[in-house]
């Protein structure tokens, strides 16, 4: 994946003088002066393939999220394999002349379709086999059989609604102000738009509860609504 925004060259001189640096206060402070750029940079550098209309998408948000906390760490040295922290630390004249937003880039991908892929598996029954030749294209996702689609909601709608040990309404997005929602009630909305055929991504469900903060419905995600999804996709596998 080529570099070709200034910034790749702009990050990969400031890490470069970090290695360089003769102190460690100083080797410190252009870490962190590298990291705090990283973040401002255009978001049209990070993963550049990745149609707009999927970066709310959960999935991605999460791939996201794997991958800022590989890039931190990664940059620190903070990653698996021999040698001192500073000999594993990042550093662009070794790690293929790639930027840390190239190397964001590719774990970020990775990430994502390890994601979509196990998702896949939870709701496909015969998901078509991987093509190591073939590149990564979302838009070539097949979707699940109607008839095993509706069955599927119907299933985990009704273990959500039953909730007999209170998993789903005792868990909350968020509490404070007034009213609180559940994970019970976001779930089931997901359920409803997915059954009607409509999209739903993080950002639509914000919308839908009225959740202006940002990054509350990113969290309650990651936190709370994936993992009991996950949990749900175990409970129908087992039974099937």
């Amino acid at each position: 994946m080529p570099d070709h925004h200034p910034i790749h060259e702009e990050l990969k001189e400031i890490f470069r003088q970090a290695k360089r640096a003769t102190s460690e206060k100083e080797r410190k402070r252009l870490i962190r002066q590298g990291i705090n750029r990283m973040m401002t940079a255009p978001q049209s550098c990070f993963w550049p393939g990745m149609p707009p209309q999927y970066r709310d998408h959960s999935l991605y948000i999460e791939a996201a999220e794997v991958a800022w906390d590989y890039i931190k760490r990664k940059i620190y040295g903070n990653v698996r394999g021999q040698g001192t922290a500073e000999e594993k630390a990042y550093d662009p004249d070794h790690d293929k002349a790639a930027s840390p937003i190239t190397l964001w880039n590719m774990r970020c991908e990775g990430e994502y379709k390890h994601r979509l892929e196990r998702e896949r598996g939870l709701i496909d029954p015969n998901p078509p086999s991987k093509n190591p030749d073939e590149g990564f294209n979302i838009d070539d996702v097949p979707d699940p059989p109607l008839d095993d689609s509706e069955e599927i909601i119907r299933q985990v709608r009704e273990i959500i609604q039953q909730d007999a040990e209170g998993k789903y309404s005792k868990k909350f997005v968020r509490k404070t102000p007034p009213p609180p929602i559940t994970a019970q009630e976001v779930l089931l909305e997901i359920c409803d738009r997915v059954s009607r055929g409509e999209d739903w991504t993080i950002k639509i469900l914000a919308e839908h509860f009225n959740i202006d903060k940002p990054g509350t419905m990113n969290s309650a995600w990651s936190r709370t609504l994936s993992p009991l999804l996950r949990e749900i996709g175990d409970i129908l596998k087992n039974e099937m």
